[in-house]
């Protein structure tokens, strides 16, 4: 009995040996499975637990003018962060840092005392004053890395073409944001190996990828000539009391912006206090009804149809009336003969609709789109915006009576330039653009201005003809305030009543005074708008826009070295 009893417990002692042996073994073979054949699996998950990456932000590329003088550039600049578990007294440390910094106290120890993150950003891009003061603090859990700000050495000049760049460097408006693919660089990066209190392990892992800084840009525009632009229209703001206004300055054979001024403006190295309205490009991407600086177009529209030559009499009345709309002069006056010269020259609505109404609305409608005065330009900027015009089928029927002298059409600032530039540049349309070239930063070329594809919109004898009815406008019509000593200059005065904001009608207090005009006439090198919205000392375009005109191009001239007649 007892012989069987020992024999029962020699056997589950038995069975209990070879189970714990099988445990063992199977502890063994999972060690050296996990030591030996998965060993660089968890070697690299440990490592990655103790791997810190941090990413190297590029310097953003430079933004120049056409001579390489600087427009945007990036400046190092010190940025504070905290490691949240190192910091010891976080109150303290949140008083200490409000004052240097100049922010919100609470705002800093949530920061400091964050459960969730290792890592966590305080102020980004701060001053070298502010920086030198956290640094001698040398307070346990807060650091400084270096990081590229961007900066603009001009302030407000040609703020909204160049535009500007967010906190991480990323482009926002302007030119910014239209060439951020090519400013912005590619980032690098810095890998280490921290313990668990967030510090070096020395001889630990570490690897570099540096970044990449980004390409530059040099534009078409000429810093000198904006500068000018910027000033005469300012001026011309404050002495009319108007709202706003727009100058656009090209070379109406290449299709170079030398400017864009827009007023009002704003500090770029401010953008974040400025207003919406200062922001936009208004040349760009705003529309408006051109008034009388549509009919040269029409005008040109019959010389090239075979209608009517320059010196083609009519008799004009005081007024005429079109369907249900009866159309007068900007100044009363009696019935008198004028040429269709004259028509331009003195800024006739009746004759520019007795025009039209020869022409009829088909041809009408195929010269403006023709123009290019109902489609964007495809100029290298954000956000540009197109003129409208009804298609002929849904004009009223007074619309071919007030389309010609610039009424029921929308246009913006750029394509008016561009329509002009077809007569400048004897019939032929280009593209108007912004960016000259894009280089890397070795100085290598990554993108070129594309090469025009002129458009022919009239023969060059029809556009010569036009140049020198322009020029007669200037000499002794509306435009005199435009003239220029030693140049030849031809232009067109425009002044149109805005429509109503409820789109019925339009209000007789609210006009926008422009001229558009070019020298020299015999061969045009500057093509200058001028668009003053809602002037309120006097509204005419040859008495508010042309004198703004004669300064800009005059100086465009000189500055260009273009010589005179």
């Amino acid at each position: 009995m007892a012989s069987r009893k020992l024999d029962k417990i020699e056997r589950r002692l038995l069975v209990l040996l070879f189970l714990l042996v099988i445990f063992l073994l199977s502890v063994a073979g999972r060690l050296i499975f996990v030591q030996g054949v998965e060993a660089k699996k968890y070697n690299s998950l440990a490592r990655k637990q103790r791997i810190r990456s941090v990413e190297l932000a590029p310097d953003r590329g430079t933004i120049y003018d056409r001579d390489k003088q600087e427009l945007a550039i990036s400046l190092k600049a010190q940025t504070v962060y905290a490691t949240p578990y190192l910091i010891n007294k976080p109150s303290k440390v949140a008083t200490q840092l409000s004052e240097i910094l100049e922010m919100d106290k609470k705002e800093l120890l949530d920061k400091l005392t964050r459960e969730d993150c290792g890592f966590v950003y305080l102020a980004r891009k701060i001053d070298s004053k502010k920086a030198k003061a956290i640094k001698v603090l040398e307070i346990d859990g807060i650091g400084l890395i270096e990081e590229s700000k961007r900066y603009y050495p001009c302030k407000t000049l040609a703020s909204q073409v160049v535009g500007f760049v967010g906190t991480e460097n990323n482009g926002l408006a302007g030119l910014e944001l239209y060439l951020d693919k090519y400013l912005r660089g590619i980032p690098g990066k810095i890998m280490t190996e921290k313990d668990p209190l967030g510090r070096d392990i020395p001889g630990g892992y570490t690897k570099l990828s540096p970044s990449s800084n980004g390409n530059s840009a040099i534009l078409t525009i000429d810093k000198e000539i904006q500068y000018k632009a910027e000033v005469e229209l300012n001026r011309s703001i404050q002495e009319t009391k108007a709202k706003a206004g727009s100058i656009i300055v090209m070379n109406p054979n290449t299709g170079e912006i030398y400017a864009i001024a827009n007023t009002p403006s704003f500090d770029l190295n401010n953008f974040s206090q400025a207003k919406a309205d200062s922001i936009r490009n208004r040349a760009v991407t705003d529309v408006y009804e051109p008034g009388s600086t549509l009919k040269t177009f029409v005008i040109a529209a019959a010389i090239e149809e075979g209608l009517f030559a320059p010196s083609t009499c009519f008799y004009l009345p005081g007024t005429i009336k079109v369907a249900d709309r009866v159309i007068g002069e900007a100044h009363a006056r009696g019935g008198r003969n004028f040429t269709l010269a004259d028509i331009i020259k003195y800024s006739s609505n009746v004759g520019a609709a007795t025009v039209g109404i020869k022409l009829g609305k088909e041809r009408i409608y195929q010269y403006l789109t023709g123009f290019g005065l109902t489609e964007k330009t495809g100029i290298d900027f954000p956000g540009e915006g197109d003129g409208y015009l009804l298609q002929p089928s849904e004009w009223s029927g007074s619309t071919i009576g007030t389309v010609p002298f610039g009424q029921g059409i929308s246009v913006t600032g750029l394509e008016l330039t561009r329509a002009y530039g077809v007569i400048a540049n004897d019939g032929m349309m280009v593209r108007p653009y912004l960016v000259s070239k894009v280089i890397s930063p070795q100085k290598h070329i990554i993108k070129s201005a594309e090469e025009q594809e002129e458009k022919p919109v009239i023969t060059p004898q029809t556009a010569r003809e036009m140049r020198y009815m322009l020029e007669k406008v200037v000499a002794d019509g509306t435009g005199t305030n435009a003239q220029i000593v030693g140049y030849r200059v031809g232009g067109k005065t425009g002044t149109a009543q805005k429509p109503k904001i409820n789109g019925k009608g339009y209000d007789p207090g609210r006009y926008v005074a422009s001229f558009v005009g070019f020298a020299p006439v015999e061969d045009p090198q500057v093509l200058v708008t001028v668009i003053i919205d809602e002037p309120q000392a006097t509204i005419w375009g040859g008495s508010v826009a042309a004198p703004v005109f004669k300064n800009v191009t005059e100086f465009s001239l000189h500055h260009l070295k273009i010589q005179p007649n």
